[in-house]
């Protein structure tokens, strides 16, 4: 009897010891996609193609535009990425066009009604201000609607820093000259700051960019020489509080406007045309 309860005693100890230890031992979690079923379910577990564009690509991006970096993709045709900045776009993923492409910012779909397909212009985004990217290829109409028959880009937003204070500031410069000019003058600036901390309970988040491009015309004529001039500014704030360990709230508000010079596609000639838009987005949202 005195055997076996000193046997008890002896395990019970080893098992407090291996809680002890499991508390202590870091985990790495496996990563989680959110968007091609609606819920969180691990990649490998997922049979649907998925990209995934995070903070570090997009940071060694700088300089690029969104359309730019996910025209890199496999299997992604953006039409204007690669051309004057500002330049109207056409998405083309596995033989579907603009208006079967659904694009989702944090969550919910945005599209522009102006427009001929109902699409969201990619032009209105900064990269600095998107944390992470998911693209799903292929048709994922059956959780979306038609307009994510052949794509559906989920894109996330930049959160508060976790410090109490934190500040980042980037600012990128460039010639945007052709080939045939060694003028080297200064034609593209980017910048973005950002301010943003956790205090407590509280979070918040104010950001600003802008973007100013000059030098190239889309249609080059030399009686002319006009240029194609774009011009893009981004601002958003955010503000939050974590009741519990359980829910938060989240008021947003962001702006997001552009101008763009274009020329005349039929017939094709020089033209100083311009094209304007501008998007206010605004909300509460709840979350864990």
């Amino acid at each position: 009897m005195k055997i076996s309860t000193r046997l008890i005693v002896v395990l019970a100890c080893a098992g407090l010891q291996t809680f002890a230890w499991s508390q202590q031992e870091a985990e790495t979690l496996d990563e989680v996609v959110l968007t091609d079923s609606r819920f969180a379910l691990k990649k490998e577990n997922s049979g649907k193609q998925i990209i995934t564009i995070s903070r570090e690509t997009l940071s060694r991006n700088q300089g690029n535009s969104l359309a730019s970096v996910i025209n890199q993709q496999s299997g992604i045709t953006i039409n204007g990425s690669q051309s004057v900045a500002g330049q109207p776009l056409g998405t083309f993923i596995r033989g579907g066009n603009n208006r079967q492409v659904l694009v989702l910012i944090d969550g919910v779909a945005l599209s522009d009604p102006s427009t001929i397909a109902n699409e969201f212009d990619l032009r209105l985004l900064d990269i600095n201000s998107i944390e992470s990217i998911e693209i799903i290829k292929g048709a994922a109409s059956t959780l979306y609607g038609n307009s994510a028959a052949t794509a559906v880009i989920n894109i996330t937003t930049r959160k508060a820093d976790r410090e109490a204070i934190s500040a980042q500031l980037t600012a990128v410069a460039g010639t945007n000259e052709a080939q045939s000019q060694r003028n080297f003058s200064w034609n593209d600036f980017q910048n973005h700051v950002q301010l943003s901390g956790t205090l407590n309970k509280l979070t918040y988040m104010a950001s600003f960019g802008n973007q100013f491009t000059d030098g190239l015309s889309a249609v080059e004529d030399p009686m002319t020489n006009e240029k194609d001039r774009f011009s893009r500014y981004n601002s958003q704030f955010k503000l939050g509080y974590r009741f519990s360990e359980a829910f938060s709230l989240t008021l947003y508000g962001l702006q997001d406007f552009f101008k763009s010079a274009y020329d005349n596609s039929f017939p094709i000639a020089d033209a100083p045309f311009d094209s304007r838009s501008e998007q206010y987005r605004g909300g509460l949202s709840g979350g864990l």
